[in-house]
């Protein structure tokens, strides 16, 4: 019996010993090599689908089931490394920075190419660099991050921007073609989340953006998206919350200073000095009211009930007596309105992002969520965006791989315009600090007084327009098939969409305080559609034989647009409220309707390129494109775009090979001819 029951435990601790063998939990620490653990570096078994993702301290943990198994460690920016299990448990590995990016392969239109055999002038920008700080578009994010290229903005919460590549090339649209995953876009980039972006290359010469025919001559920005990466599925969550401060204020004067420049001026050229608000004596004298102009206490059209309410207070711009025998009663504001202060104040930034991502060698996918919300430095205004991405692809066969990148947004805007002289700025800039932000009655104050100028307030303007919204829908994306027809040779096909809409309902209320006041509101209802698709083929040939290496692309594209505006505008409304505004409840009087009518175009091309390299040290580009648009006539409808560039990679010289502090030593130029009938 005895014997019987060890040889049981014998066969137990056999199977035990074998499962054990047959599976092990292997764990470990992936680190820099300053001890820093590394966050998301995929570590996968050699040759199978297993594979993990390390935590925010560097750590994993895979199973292994054999002794044979290789760990491959992979991240951005550091060199792969293997490791075999063996009899190991732990495997803690150190990984070295990726010193030399030169065998990184960008994105360079309808293609990739070896960042090394690039003869035209490209710049890269990461995904980890644009998110870097917190902006509200892609293109403020992309401010300071590439030699040549200029991003100025209004500094206003979802406003536009203007991006300039080496310069100004045309009197009219001088903005670059932007491309998003091989689709171009016609909008603004504020609906595109600068989470969702993997990198970005911008083709800043004509010979690098030549490929892109007519509609490159501003340079191209070429966008891709977050991919997903073979592994077990990665949930991730993103956020930061902040505060925005205003900078530097101008230095203006205060009521006192203002009243002693004025009269310093007048003597300066033999006048006697003389104001409507600060008198004519010797020296200026701030009143107590600016309206009526100049009165002091005791005056009687300040006069006050028992009650303290002034009697001769009205707000009514219709009253006939109004600046008779009635007045919007103003006190003067002896310290000086500081304007720049009262328009002005720390503001709210947050940004949230929740995505997932995956994959097996089957198929990938990311999705992200990301809600997006900045209050505005300067009163009553602000941006929110909500936005969804899905980029996914599949291995149906060998040969076959199918995918999509598709987002769609909502977004909502309330700002104002700052790029003329009425703008709340500039008013804040020509307000007189005798003016104060509200009158006696709690009412907004304003310039009606002698000698106060023609600005408006600029807090109420911005008040006024807080209901003021600009809502958005977009729609973006395009689904894709490659096919490997033989070694070497790629068959793509890319259906791309664009849908936008907008709808902006601008009321404009009455100013009574203004002293250019309007006589009658009004509302105006402006809807805005434009829809775009891109169609484009192309066949890529990739061969190497012995020093030579070859890459030729040709393709045909095809693209339409479409857009309409339509707006309509009345006027005398009887109530101001936010729920009564809609056109047919103004007067019909007013009335006004205006369709912008409708803006079709059609643009087809076709397109081939060539890249040959020598040793990795003689290199040459040859593009040639032929565009076909509807914008001209059908006499002079087509046009071709050839360019060619050329290289040489000096770092390549045995000279100049072990020089520690080159990485890099190229020279090159190109020719190109180009033009531009972006409107």
């Amino acid at each position: 019996m005895k014997k019987s029951l060890l040889w049981v435990c014998a066969i137990l601790l056999g199977i035990v010993q074998m499962v054990y063998a047959q599976e092990r939990r292997v764990t470990g620490k992936v680190s820099a090599a300053d001890g820093q653990g590394i966050p998301g570096v995929s570590v996968q078994v050699k040759g199978t689908t297993r594979g993990v993702v390390t935590d925010a301290s560097g750590l994993y943990a895979i199973n292994s089931n054999s002794t044979s198994d290789v760990l491959v460690f992979s991240a951005v920016g550091y060199r792969i490394q293997e490791l075999t299990v063996g009899t190991q448990t732990t495997l803690n590995v150190s990984l070295q920075e990726e010193t030399k990016a030169l065998d990184e392969v960008v994105v360079t239109g309808y293609g990739t190419q070896r960042k090394k055999d690039i003869t035209g002038a490209v710049t890269v920008v990461k995904g980890a660099d644009l998110t870097a700080l917190p902006t509200a578009n892609l293109t403020q994010a992309l401010q300071g991050r590439a030699a040549g290229v200029t991003v100025g903005n209004d500094n206003s919460p979802g406003g536009g921007t203007m991006v300039r590549i080496r310069g100004f090339g045309t009197i009219n649209n001088n903005s670059p073609l932007y491309i998003v995953d091989g689709v171009p876009t016609q909008g603004t980039l504020n609906n595109i989340n600068p989470n969702d972006i993997e990198s970005l290359q911008v083709l800043k010469d004509a010979s690098a953006a030549s490929i892109y025919g007519a509609r490159a001559a501003n340079g191209v920005v070429i966008i891709t998206t977050k991919k997903g990466k073979p592994g077990e599925p990665k949930l991730t969550f993103d956020m930061y919350v902040g505060v925005q401060r205003p900078g530097k204020f101008l230095n203006l004067l205060n009521s006192q200073e203002l009243g002693q420049q004025i009269w310093a001026s007048a003597r300066n050229v033999g006048q006697t000095p003389s104001h409507g608000q600060y008198g004519s004596g010797e020296q200026p004298v701030i009143p107590d009211y600016i309206y009526p102009s100049g009165v002091f206490e005791g005056d009687a059209r300040v006069a006050r009930d028992a009650n303290g309410n002034y009697v001769n207070y009205t707000y009514d711009l219709r009253n006939p007596d109004l600046g008779k025998t009635k007045f919007m009663i103003t006190k003067a504001n002896k310290q000086g309105t500081n304007w720049q202060k009262e328009l002005f104040n720390p503001a709210l930034i947050q940004n949230y992002q929740l995505g997932t991502s995956g994959g097996t060698d089957k198929g990938s996918y990311a999705i992200s969520f990301n809600y997006f919300d900045q209050k505005g430095i300067m009163k009553y205004t602000n941006y929110k965006r909500y936005s969804l991405r899905a980029n996914t692809e599949f291995k149906l066969k060998d040969r076959i791989r199918i995918g999509e990148n598709f987002t769609v947004s909502y977004d909502e805007r309330v700002g104002i315009t700052n790029n003329d002289e009425s703008n709340p700025i500039a008013f804040a800039v020509r307000m007189n600090p005798l003016i104060p932000v509200y009158d006696v009655a709690g009412n907004f104050a304003g310039a009606k007084g002698a000698n106060l100028g023609n600005a408006r307030n600029p807090v109420a303007e911005l008040y006024r327009n807080k209901d003021n919204v600009t809502k958005g829908i977009h729609l973006f994306g395009n689904a894709f098939l490659d096919l490997d027809i033989f070694k070497g040779l790629v068959f793509r096909t890319s259906m791309g969409i664009e849908y936008n809409t907008y709808n902006f309902n601008p009321f404009t209320p009455l100013d009574p305080e203004s002293p250019e006041a309007r006589n009658t509101n009004s509302l105006r209802v402006e809807n805005r559609y434009d829809n775009s698709w891109t169609w484009y083929n192309t066949l890529t040939y990739n061969k190497t034989f012995g020093n030579h290496s070859i890459n030729v692309l040709a393709g045909t594209e095809a693209i339409a647009t479409y857009d309409f505006i339509f707006d309509a505008t009345r006027s005398n409304y009887a109530f101001e409220d936010p729920d009564y505004l809609y056109l047919n409840a103004g007067s019909p009087l007013g009335l006004q309707n205006s369709g912008r009518g409708v803006n079709r175009t059609r643009l087809f091309s076709l397109f081939g390129k060539v890249n040959y390299a020598y040793k990795d040290f003689f290199l040459a580009d040859f593009t040639l494109r032929r565009d076909g648009s509807s914008r001209f006539s059908a006499a002079n409808r087509y046009a071709v775009f050839p360019a060619a560039s050329v290289g040489l990679r000096l770092s390549e010289l045995a000279a100049l090979k072990n020089v520690n502090f080159l990485s890099d030593l190229k020279i090159r130029c190109g020719i190109c001819a180009s033009l531009s009938f972006r409107s």
